[in-house]
């Protein structure tokens, strides 16, 4: 949809034509879904996340001024619900964790060894700050330059830098644990950076 395109559904939205609202949806959601998948990494997360945006974007379009594209306001409200629900499992996982006995977990370590290497990523960058996921996520799997992960999360370039780098080196701690007949990490799931942050994320 273009940008002409775009503002006219929403002014026949805001008019009262609710079939416009549909087309918005049809043009957008599976952009939404995708961007809320690369950052959640679950796809039923993925699907929920994707309709609370559009349950958002359902009222808060009646009010559109259109100072920016609604893909880009879109895409914003979905890494703030996605960043939310992080934070939640975060919040979670935390509680949890205090809930069992010291010991009743097996280590980190354990339990990316057992896993495939694929899963065994995945299950690490789950294990970040809820702020260095969506950085990570954002720079590696979006390929977003560090200026406009900036943007988008309200914060300043050398803040999306220095949070991209913590997360390096704590996935270079934990995937250091590998075993050694494994691919690589960037083979595994594209994380470059951290295999060329340490070698020996390749060998033990």
């Amino acid at each position: 949809m273009n940008y002409e395109t775009e503002r006219g559904t929403i002014a026949r939205y805001q008019s009262g034509d609710q079939a416009a609202f549909g087309e918005l949806f049809e043009a957008y959601h599976r952009r939404v879904i995708y961007s809320a998948l690369q950052i959640l990494r679950n796809e039923e997360a993925a699907l929920d996340a994707a309709q609370e945006v559009f349950l958002i974007a359902f009222e808060e379009l009646r009010f559109w001024r259109g100072e920016a594209r609604l893909s880009t306001w879109l895409y914003r409200t979905a890494l703030n619900v996605c960043f939310e629900r992080i934070r939640s499992e975060d919040r979670q996982r935390r509680f949890c964790a205090q809930a069992v006995e010291p010991g009743a977990v097996p280590p980190p370590e354990s339990v990316v060894l057992e896993s495939e290497v694929r899963a065994a990523i995945d299950n690490a960058v789950n294990r970040l700050p809820p702020r260095q996921r969506v950085i990570f996520v954002m720079r590696q799997y979006q390929e977003l330059r560090f200026n406009a992960i900036a943007e988008l999360l309200s914060i300043t370039e050398a803040g999306a830098k220095a949070g991209y780098h913590k997360a390096l080196l704590s996935l270079q701690r934990w995937l250091r644990h590998i075993a050694p007949v494994t691919p690589s990490p960037r083979e595994a799931a594209g994380v470059s950076e951290v295999a060329q942050a340490d070698a020996s994320l390749t060998r033990v």
